[in-house]
C-alpha cells in the first residue's frame, strides 16, 4: 500500500471515529488525528447542525442574479490572471479554479470538463454557496472563515459527498483597505491535496493583488475621483467612536457590540438567534435583536450618509469601515507586532459583558502578550511594559530584564517595576536576574 493510500485510510478512519464520538455524546473531542484547523472547523460545522451524510452546499444565486453579482463584482476584472496562473499553466492533474465572492458564493468555476460535471453532483457550480455555516469544512468556506489560507484534503472535508476532492483556497483582500474580497479555490482529486497547490494559490492572490493596487493606482494618475476616505470605528480603550464624513459620532454599547461582532464574525453573516446568544449568555429574544439592528442600520444611514449599512438577515456588514481592533489583529496575524503595540490603546470594549466579546477581547489581548514576549522585536516589548496591558505584568518586567545589556539606560525604569510588581527591593531583583542568567 502506497503512502497516498494510507493517508487516505486515516483520514476515513478518523471521519469514522469522530462520526462514532458525536454519536457518544463526546463534544468537544478532537477529531482523531486531523491537523487542529480542521479539527476546529469540523467542530465549527457541527455546530451549526449540519449532518456530514446530508449536508449539500445551496444554490445561492442563479441566471440574473449570478450574473448580476459578476457583473460588480471587484475580483472580476483579474480574472484572466488568475486563469493564467491556475489553470493556463499545466499542473500535470486535471484541476478547477473556483473564486468565491466574500460570503462564500461560488461566482465562476473553470477547468476541466469532466472534472466540473463531477463536482457539479457536490453542488460545487456556480452560485452554490460553500461558507463553513453553509457547506461545513472545506477549503475556500474555511479559508474565508479564518482569513488566511487553508489546504483541506479528501477526508478532510465535512461533508461526506466531498471526501474525494482535495482542494486549496486562500482569501483575496482590497490592497487599499484589507477588506476581504473573496477567495481563490484550487480543486481536484487526492493528487492535488499537497503543499505545492496551496503555494501555487498563494503565489496567484499575490499576484492578483497586485494587478488591483496597479488598478487603483492608475485611477488615480488618470485623475479619477479617489474613493471616499472609509469610515473608522474605535472599540479599544473605552467609549466607542465612529468617525465618518470628518465627524465623530459616540456609540451605544449595545450598537458597539453589535459592529464588533459584524466586522470578526462568519464571513456569511449572523442570523439574529445566533447573534442573540453572543450578546448574552441568557440568550435574548431574537425579535429584540431584530430591533436593535434596526436601530443601528437607521443610525449607520444618518451618521455615514449610507457609506455602511447592515445587509437583511444574515446580517453583514455593507461598506468600508477601520476599526483599531481589526488593525491589532491584522498586525499580529502578518508579524507586525511592534504595529500591533502601537495601535493597543487599552481594552477592547471594557464595559462590554457580552460573551463572544469577553472571547474577541481575551483572545486578542493573549495574542498581543504572546506576540511580544515570544517575538525578536525588544523595543516593542518595552513599549507593551509601559502601556495598560504589560505595566502591571511581571512577567514582562523580568523577561524585560534578560534581554536588556547592562548599561542599558531603560534598566533602571524596568528594575523598579519588577520590584514594584514582587514587592522586593531592587537590589533582590537584580540578584535574582543575575543568578538567572548565569544558570
Amino acid at each position: 500500500m502506497g503512502t497516498g493510500e494510507r493517508a487516505r485510510g486515516g483520514l476515513r478512519a478518523a471521519r469514522e471515529d469522530w462520526l462514532a464520538s458525536c454519536a457518544n455524546g463526546r463534544a468537544g473531542a478532537p477529531l482523531p488525528g486531523a491537523r487542529e484547523v480542521v479539527s476546529a472547523s469540523w467542530w465549527r460545522s457541527r455546530g451549526t447542525g449540519l449532518d456530514p451524510d446530508r449536508v449539500l452546499a445551496p444554490v445561492a444565486l442563479d441566471g440574473t442574479g449570478l450574473r448580476e453579482r459578476r457583473a460588480a463584482h471587484p475580483l472580476a476584472p483579474v480574472l484572466p490572471t488568475a486563469r493564467r496562473l491556475l489553470l493556463d499553466e499545466p499542473l500535470g492533474v486535471p484541476v478547477l479554479l473556483a473564486v468565491s465572492d466574500v460570503d462564500g458564493t461560488l461566482l465562476w468555476v473553470e477547468g476541466d470538463a469532466a472534472l466540473r460535471r463531477a463536482a457539479e453532483s457536490m453542488s460545487f457550480l456556480p452560485g452554490a454557496r460553500w461558507s463553513e455555516e453553509a457547506a461545513g469544512t472545506n477549503a475556500p468556506g474555511t479559508a474565508l472563515a479564518l482569513g488566511r489560507p487553508v489546504r483541506v484534503r479528501s477526508g478532510e472535508h465535512y461533508a461526506t459527498a466531498a471526501t474525494r476532492w482535495s482542494c486549496s483556497a486562500a482569501p483575496v483582500r482590497d490592497p487599499r483597505t484589507g477588506r476581504v474580497l473573496g477567495a481563490l479555490d484550487l480543486t481536484g482529486g487526492d493528487d492535488l491535496g499537497r503543499e505545492r497547490a496551496l503555494a501555487l494559490v498563494r503565489a496567484a492572490v499575490s499576484a492578483v493583488e497586485g494587478e488591483l493596487r496597479v488598478a487603483a493606482l492608475r485611477r488615480g494618475l488618470a485623475g479619477v475621483p479617489a474613493a471616499p476616505a472609509a469610515a473608522g470605528l474605535r472599540l479599544l480603550g473605552g467609549e466607542a467612536v465612529l468617525r465618518a464624513g470628518g465627524r465623530e459620532h459616540r456609540l451605544s454599547l449595545r450598537h458597539a457590540e453589535l459592529l464588533l461582532l459584524l466586522l470578526t464574525g462568519p464571513a456569511a453573516g449572523w442570523s439574529a438567534g445566533a447573534l442573540a446568544g453572543a450578546l448574552d449568555e441568557r440568550g435574548l429574544v431574537p425579535v429584540s435583536v431584530r430591533a436593535e439592528v434596526h436601530r443601528l442600520r437607521a443610525v449607520l444611514a444618518e451618521r455615514t450618509g449610507g457609506a455602511l449599512g447592515l445587509t437583511p438577515s444574515p446580517y453583514r456588514l455593507a461598506g468600508e469601515v477601520v476599526c483599531d481592533a481589526v488593525r491589532v489583529r491584522d498586525a499580529l496575524r502578518e508579524g507586525r507586532v511592534g504595529d500591533a503595540v502601537d495601535a493597543w490603546v487599552g481594552d477592547l470594549l471594557p464595559a462590554s459583558d457580552a460573551p463572544a466579546v469577553r472571547e474577541v477581547r481575551e483572545e486578542l489581548l493573549v495574542a498581543l502578550r504572546t506576540a511580544v514576549l515570544e517575538g525578536e522585536d525588544d523595543d516593542a516589548l518595552l513599549r507593551f511594559s509601559r502601556g495598560a496591558a504589560g505595566r502591571d505584568d511581571p512577567h514582562v518586567a523580568h523577561e524585560l530584564l534578560r534581554r536588556l545589556a547592562p548599561g542599558d539606560p531603560t534598566r533602571g525604569e524596568v528594575l523598579a517595576r519588577a520590584a514594584r510588581l514582587t514587592g522586593r527591593p531592587p537590589v533582590a531583583v537584580r540578584a535574582t536576574e543575575v543568578q538567572r542568567a548565569r544558570s
